[in-house]
């Protein structure tokens, strides 16, 4: 344990620890992470390094932080790479690449990709922007030895952030900050939220109205219906006595997180929150709240004033779960004294429900219904109704069923697969089971360079040269990438003419 800030057996568990869902099956939590730290070559690297703060990470907020913090850094400090590409207020540095005036924002406004300047042709080029930030990543030193989880998950999440800035350019939505929570909690407005949020519908915003201090921030479109929404609790506690302004979990239309992130960045950029849940992984967490500048705060131990009686209205509660009923105080952490957990759907601490004739409730077509199970959406678990799960497909692998939009077939042997732990080839723009399964399909469909001793994606990239054999005492033909002919050509290292180029003697001393 003296290369990570994990204290104990009992310390491990609570982060990495299996959990059991209500079908018994068990997963363990924070896998993207665990991957992290178990890289051998990180590992190395940090040691190498003297610096132990790429293992000191505790979540998954701090794991995008600091290590996009290296890269950039990582890039700055490197000769070979002078080009600089700014990207949403961030600066990288790349070897081939470089961002113009535009700094990635295409001319057509095309949120899913990045404008970019190809540095050996000097012409502007557009390509999908986890794509992109890959490229980026994989070019610094840093970005060589990150498991491909993280750099997968890193691309991800560069992708969503990147939807969010240039949607954040156009003007097709308004931003509110007021006390109207029963829009934010009706049906009516909030449509296509596919039942994300287990109170829409059923009248418990009076709970924000009179139990705690809120405030409901929503988008909403030009039709003034609700696309993304979320409760600031603006007057929350730390346990060195400073005032915070938080923002809950957020939900929005279709459960789009681009529309989440740009609820968020609104809301910073308006001046309306200091912190907020953190999006996508472990978002149901209680304590993964993070800073404005996206730096971690689950070490932080927040409370509410709460003014929940017997029969007072209750809203399902996500963070401030923990409530003490004798000092009318809500808690984010489970070590604080407490008598209630308000992570419940019953209407109130009696556990009274709305008396619906059903037993079960479908949070994902927000119904009601005789039985549900368990499935996955957007990483987190809901319950679905067993006899309407045509939205969800069963990954074999992994036992369980998970929706349509998070999962994708291997590519290889179209096995389906989870996109979040899958290998990701950004050449193929394609997804395989392992990176068995990568190499058995690189090696089916790429074209094999010899001399570079590499695959590449398009057969065009890879062309013929003529190199001297020993043995034979003979020139043969071996395979070469077109750009690697192309510096031999340029710096004198092989001639001839046309199609038929031959490697110099001095050239094949050098590389001997």
């Amino acid at each position: 344990m003296l290369n990570y800030n994990i204290y104990d057996y009992d310390d491990f568990k609570y982060l990495f620890g299996l959990e059991t869902h209500g079908n018994g099956v068990k997963s363990r939590k924070n896998k993207i992470l665990l991957q992290h730290l178990k890289n051998p070559a990180l590992i190395r690297w940090c040691r190498e390094n003297n610096d132990r703060s790429l293992l000191h990470i505790r979540n998954m907020a701090d794991l995008k932080h600091l290590v996009l913090s290296y890269i950039m850094e990582n890039g700055k400090c490197d000769d070979t790479l002078p080009n600089k590409v700014t990207l949403i207020g961030n600066t990288y540095w790349s070897g081939q690449y470089r961002t113009d005036s535009m700094e990635g924002l295409c001319e057509d406004y095309d949120n899913k990709a990045v404008r970019y300047v190809n540095t050996k042709t000097g012409r502007v080029y557009k390509m999908k922007a986890g794509k992109f930030f890959t490229a980026i990543i994989k070019e610094t030193e840093l970005g060589q030895i990150l498991s491909s989880q993280v750099v997968n998950w890193l691309s991800e999440e560069f992708t969503n952030d990147w939807e969010t800035f240039t949607f954040g350019k156009t003007p097709e939505v308004e931003l509110h900050v007021d006390d109207n929570f029963r829009l934010i909690y009706d049906p009516h407005t909030c449509r296509d939220f596919n039942g994300c949020s287990c109170m829409v519908g059923r009248d418990r915003h009076y709970f924000y109205e009179n139990a705690v201090e809120a405030k409901a921030a929503y988008l909403t479109d030009r039709d003034g219906y609700v696309l993304s929404r979320a409760i600031i609790f603006t007057n929350v506690t730390d346990q060195n006595g400073k005032k915070w302004r938080l923002l809950e979990r957020q939900y929005s239309k279709e459960s789009n997180e681009v529309l989440k992130r740009l609820l968020v960045d609104m809301l910073i950029k308006g001046g309306h929150i200091d912190g907020y849940k953190q999006i996508g992984a472990g978002c149901s967490e209680s304590r993964a709240f993070v800073a404005n500048d996206g730096s971690s705060l689950a070490e932080m131990k927040f409370s509410i004033k709460c003014e929940l009686e017997t029969y007072d209205t209750l809203s399902y509660q996500d963070s401030f779960k923990f409530y003490r009923y004798l000092s009318h105080t809500a808690y984010n952490y489970p070590e604080a004294p407490y008598d209630y957990c308000l992570d419940s759907t019953d209407l109130n601490l009696e556990g009274d429900d709305d008396e619906d004739e059903y037993n079960a409730y479908d949070e994902y077509h927000d119904y009601n219904c005789d039985e549900v199970r368990v499935c996955y959406y957007h990483g987190e678990e809901i319950d679905v109704d067993v006899d309407n799960l045509e939205d969800f497909i069963w990954v074999e692998r992994e036992n369980e069923y998970y929706h349509k939009d998070d999962v994708t077939q291997c590519c290889h042997d179209g096995n389906w697969i989870v996109k979040v732990d899958a290998t990701y080839n950004s050449d193929a723009e394609a997804y395989f089971c392992d990176d068995q399964c990568e190499a058995e399909y690189i090696k089916e469909n790429f074209t094999y360079s010899e001399y570079d001793d590499d695959y590449y994606w398009h057969e065009e990239d890879v062309t013929t040269i003529q190199t001297w054999d020993e043995e034979t005492q003979n020139y043969r033909e071996i395979t070469i990438s077109c750009l690697s002919r192309e510096w031999l050509i340029n710096n004198g290292r092989a001639f001839g003419g046309g199609d038929l180029w031959f490697i110099t003697n001095k050239a094949l001393q050098q590389t001997a």
